[in-house]
């Protein structure tokens, strides 16, 4: 991700995903307007950076839909900065996992923002990637749907290898959460392949 972002610096002059500011991809003065919460959906406790509004909704759609991936550089930061502060709390977190895209709709977007975000918080957090789990089938996006909707269409959605998570604290990785049903899904999912315990990260929650 670095070399990529690296060579996207010298290619296009830098200008903020959030307020259009130029000088960065996403800049402190937006990084800055969010402030982290912490939701339940059920036993799953979600922490997000901030509130899917504003500056850090505009970054997250341009990086789901506009075709810019190199900003999971900027926003995975945001992730792990979560985490890390988890960790300095006294949180267990072996491992992340990233919530990730069908197959399907992971080529026809040509990359998998949950998984970049993960890549990025990992790194930066200092804890092991571990994308053990998958999604099964793909339906319409969770965006497009109401509450009771949502929580049918990732119903059984994810699954993983037997084993693969065994005593492990995970921490799932995603963008955006709203009624959590595809985190909580993913965190069954997370269990059914052995994880002691389960939490989620998201750039942002929608209120």
């Amino acid at each position: 991700m670095s070399a990529f972002t690296d060579a996207r610096d010298v290619l296009i002059p830098p200008r903020c995903a959030g307020c259009s500011t130029s000088g960065s991809w996403y800049c402190v003065a937006c990084r800055d307007g969010s402030d982290p919460i912490v939701r339940r959906a059920g036993a799953l406790v979600i922490t997000a950076a901030g509130a899917h509004e504003g500056p850090l909704r505009e970054a997250i759609h341009r990086l789901k839909y506009g075709n810019e991936p190199g900003l999971a550089a900027e926003l995975g930061a945001l992730v792990a900065w979560r985490v890390a502060a988890d960790l300095a709390r006294g949180f267990r977190v072996d491992a992340l996992v990233p919530v990730r895209l069908h197959p399907a709709r992971e080529r026809e977007r040509g990359y998998d923002q949950a998984r970049a975000l993960a890549t990025v918080a990992a790194a930066l957090a200092g804890v092991p990637l571990h994308p053990a789990i998958h999604r099964l089938r793909s339906g319409p996006a969770q965006a497009t749907l109401g509450q009771l909707e949502r929580q049918s269409n990732v119903r059984g959605a994810f699954a993983g290898i037997a084993g693969a998570l065994r005593g492990l604290h995970v921490g799932l990785i995603d963008d955006v959460a709203t009624t959590g049903a595809t985190l909580l899904d993913a965190a069954a999912a997370a269990r059914a392949c052995g994880a002691r315990g389960v939490r989620a990260y998201v750039v942002a929650f929608e209120e």
